[in-house]
Formats: structure tokens, sequence, C-alpha cells
């Protein structure tokens, strides 16, 4: 035991006391923080419901997608270079063709080389395919399937090139060359079909091939008019003749440079064969109609990559040529030549007096 000032403790009371101020001690910690804490909340504003600033929030799903983001960026740089597709008085390159309508674009510098009756209307027959094969590459996935339906019924009879058949299945990458290649208009009327029902999205499945058709045509058009198209108006994914149906040199330009966002239609357009085979089995063979491409051609011109042919009777002959020298692309539209001969000899004048012009600017800048 303890002794203090006559005051006797047991341990067990020291014990207690102890205890005792240790309580004491946290519940002055516990008032303290309290203390604080009440004097934070007092600062902040009074609870209750939450108010949303519409000015300040945005909801998740209205924020752009990366692909619509891409598009859009694609579609200010078509607007930056707006200015270049001006018709002008003269441009660098000053000859005398016989094709009535006529462009040709240095890619490279963004520099109009040439230019015949650019904004007049035109026809394209076939190279219509350029806008079909770009709207397949932008809304179709690398593993879709195409399966031939209803819509070959809609192919003017002669002119399925691609040698689809009803219930023939094509991956992307066969469509996009039997589209290009042979130039079927079988392959085109397939895509728009099956893209017109992803584009129209649920309930696609139930269209008729006709309507499914027309809302890929309208895409077409609504496209067009936003790369900067002022006097081109579609009205089937082919390019067969229609009145309506109809496009400008300078536009056809428009829809090419567009197109290049897809590497795999230029691509594309520069094979001369292939021999697929279905995934339903069938075997074909597809053959270009570019002779600028054929070494065997007396039109063979080595510099040559692509695009597209497209002949009717009310379009003329057409194309849509492309070719690389001294690194610099050049893209060519020629619409309505009176014969063969002339839209190849026409084209490459038009590709020799373009690198012509381009190998001695680079000589003046070196100087």
């Amino acid at each position: 035991m303890a002794k203090n000032s006559g005051v006797t403790l047991t341990r067990k009371q020291i014990r207690s006391i102890r205890k005792a101020v240790k309580l004491v001690l946290i519940l002055i910690v516990v008032v303290i923080v309290l203390l604080l804490g009440a004097s934070l909340l007092s600062q902040m504003k009074p609870s209750g419901p939450m108010e949303l600033i519409a000015d300040e929030y945005v909801q998740l799903g209205d924020l752009p997608t990366q692909s619509e983001m891409e598009e859009e960026q694609r579609k200010a740089e078509l607007r930056r270079i707006e200015k270049i597709f001006e018709e002008k008085d003269t441009y660098p390159i000053d000859m005398v063709i016989d094709t009535p309508y006529c462009v040709m674009f240095d890619a490279t510098n963004e520099e109009l080389l040439f230019a015949k009756a650019p904004n007049e209307k035109a026809y394209p027959a076939s190279t219509t395919k350029i806008m079909t094969a770009a709207l397949l590459m932008q809304y179709a996935k690398p593993d879709m399937t195409f399966t031939a339906g209803d819509e070959q019924d809609l192919v003017l009879e002669g002119s399925s090139l691609a040698g689809l058949k009803k219930g023939s299945q094509l991956d992307r990458d066969m469509m996009l060359d039997a589209i290009m290649i042979p130039s079927g208009n079988d392959a085109s009327y397939c895509t728009a079909a099956e893209v017109g029902r992803l584009l129209y999205g649920n309930g696609g499945d139930e269209l008729s091939a006709k309507e499914a058709v027309d809302i890929f045509v309208e895409k077409m058009n609504s496209t067009a008019a936003d790369i900067g198209c002022t006097n081109t108006h579609f009205t089937c994914p082919d390019g067969f003749h229609d009145e309506q149906h109809y496009t400008t040199a300078m536009d056809l330009l428009k829809i090419t440079i567009y197109s290049e966002k897809f590497p795999e239609i230029a691509a594309s357009g520069s094979k001369m064969y292939r021999n697929p085979e279905f995934l339903t089995g069938e075997s074909t063979e597809w053959y270009n109609s570019n002779r600028l491409l054929s070494e065997d051609d007396d039109y063979y011109y080595m510099y040559a990559k692509g695009l597209k042919t497209g002949m009717t009777d009310q379009a003329g002959y057409c194309v849509v040529a492309t070719a690389k020298r001294f690194d610099h692309e050049l893209i060519i539209v020629c619409l309505g030549s009176e014969t063969q001969s002339i839209r190849w000899n026409n084209t490459i004048a038009l590709f020799d007096a373009g690198f012509k012009y381009i190998r001695e600017k680079h000589a003046e800048a070196n100087d």
C-alpha cells in the first residue's frame, strides 16, 4: 500500500484513476475534432438538391466519338483547302486537250495545275464508285460479311461484272476489289444494301432492298455536300446513267481526295487482276480496265497508280487517274471524252505536263 497525506490508495484504485484520465483526454480530442468539423461545414454551402449548371455540364453520351472527331477533322481539312478549288482565270499549266471536263491537282503541294470547265455538269459513269467505295470503308467493319440478296434485281442486266449471285458471300476486302477492279454493279448494289441497313440502325434487317439502297444513296449525297461538292447529285451506287445522276470534274476531285482517307481504296484501284474465291466457295476472275496500269498496253504509263474508269453512252469515256513521280502525287479527273484514245492520250499528256512543271519548279527553287 501507499501512503500520501494520510490517504491510502490501493493499486486497483490507482489504475482506475489512470483509465478515467485517458477517457477524459479521448473525449476532449473527440470534441475538438467535432468542433473543427462543424467549423468547416459552416463555411460550405448548405446541403440540398444538387444544382447542375447547363453551360458547364455535358453528358458523356453527348461527347463525340473518336470516329466522329476524325471525320470532323477530315472535313475541316477539306474546308481548309477549299480555296484551292476555286475556279481561276489562269493555271500553271496551259494546254489544249479534247476532253471537255478536266482538272489536274498536285495532291502533295495542294496546287491546282490545270482546269477545263471544272464546274460544269457532267455524268460520272462508274467513277461514281469512288464514293461507293469510300462509304463502304467508312461504315463497314473489316470482318463484316456481305451477302448478295434481292438488291441484285436492281442491277441492270449485263452489268454484274463481279460475278455475284443471290446468296454469294464476300468479306469487305473482296467487296472493295469487286467494286474497284472489274467495276461490278452487282458489288456496288450489294454494298449499298448492306451498308444502307447499317446506316438505318435497329430494324435495318427489315428494310427492303430498295429501301436500304435508297438510304445509302442519301448518304452519298449528304457526304458529297459535307465535303464541299456544289453540283453533284447521285441516284444510284454504280453510276449507270440517269439524268439526275451527275457531278463536275471539280466535285469528283474532292470526292477522290476524300477517298484517300482510306488507303485501301487506292491499293485496290492499282490492281490489274484478282482471282478471288468467295466465302461461299465460288471462284471468278476480275480484270481492271485502266490501261495506264498494264505494262503490255500501248497506253501504259509507268508512274500511274490507279484509280477508276467509267463509261456510258451519255457520259462518254471517263477516268480518275493517279500517278506519282518526283515524290509528288498527281490526280487527274477527265469526264466526257468521245473516245478511249482521247481519254488516255489526254490523261498521259496532262501527267507529262504536270511532272515537267514540278521538275522545273524544283530546279528553280534549288538555283
